[in-house]
């Protein structure tokens, strides 16, 4: 069986569209998302359907949740994301916020020992980020099934640990074949935002089979992309990072 794994849309449909006709050209059998549907982008009401219409079930990220809760302390994240959120909430419908708050925190499979969550595993501070194998050590404390994906970090990771031994985490390219003795992280990169210096959308596929997991890259239009964010008068910034991956 294979298993699409994306996240960190932000609002970018034109990624997405791309990497999910790439995971059908693949025979992909089912997608799952790791949150952040929302935020950065201008189009989040149409990536919201479009999960909605591919039946891509999704976890609940930091950006999708503060843009529900519009009483949460907004204290240390970015002004530009800020902004964004009050936006998301002038332009999304009644049904696609409900759609948001909605989310649930993680998915998971017991048969298949993986689960999807956005950020660490570790409970505090909320949406942590696994960028170092100090916070992939903290991660693999609570993690509770052999094989998690996430996003948040925007870049793709790949982390193996087993009791007494020390983390293993590196960029993720390629193939890689999952130990069955490790417990293993994989950080899917991003779909609407990398930031590991390729503007491609970015995806994982899980072969559940031959227990390995692919990184996939797909070129999109980034330049409609940009010109919704210009259209919504959102910060110029987050237009231009899409052309240089950072």
């Amino acid at each position: 069986m294979l298993i699409g794994v994306i996240g960190d849309i932000h609002g970018n449909i034109d990624a997405l569209q791309a990497i999910v006709a790439e995971f059908k050209r693949l025979a992909v059998d089912d997608v799952l998302c790791a949150g952040d549907v929302v935020g950065y982008g201008a189009a989040p009401g149409e990536c919201i359907d479009f999960l909605q219409e591919n039946k891509i079930p999704s976890v609940c990220g930091n950006h999708d949740f503060f843009t529900v809760h519009a009483s949460m302390d907004n204290e240390g994240i970015r002004e530009e994301a800020v902004k964004v959120f009050e936006w998301n909430r002038s332009v999304l419908t009644n049904s696609q916020m409900e759609w948001l708050e909605a989310l649930p925190m993680v998915l998971e499979s017991p048969r298949l020992h993986y689960q999807v969550r956005h950020a660490s595993c570790q409970p505090f501070p909320s949406w942590g980020y696994v960028i170092s194998e100090h916070s992939a050590a903290l991660h693999f404390l609570f993690q509770n099934s052999r094989i998690c994906f996430n996003g948040h970090s925007h870049v793709p990771i790949i982390a193996f640990h087993t009791p007494g031994e020390h983390v293993n985490l590196q960029r993720f390219g390629g193939m890689v074949t999952l130990p069955p003795d490790h417990n293993v992280l994989v950080g899917v990169g991003s779909v609407g935002q990398p930031r590991d210096g390729d503007n491609r959308a970015c995806g994982v596929i899980y072969d559940t089979d031959g227990h390995s997991v692919y990184l996939i890259r797909v070129s999109y239009n980034i330049t409609a992309a940009q010109k919704r964010i210009y259209a919504a008068h959102l910060p110029e910034f987050l237009a231009e990072r899409l052309s240089v991956g950072r």
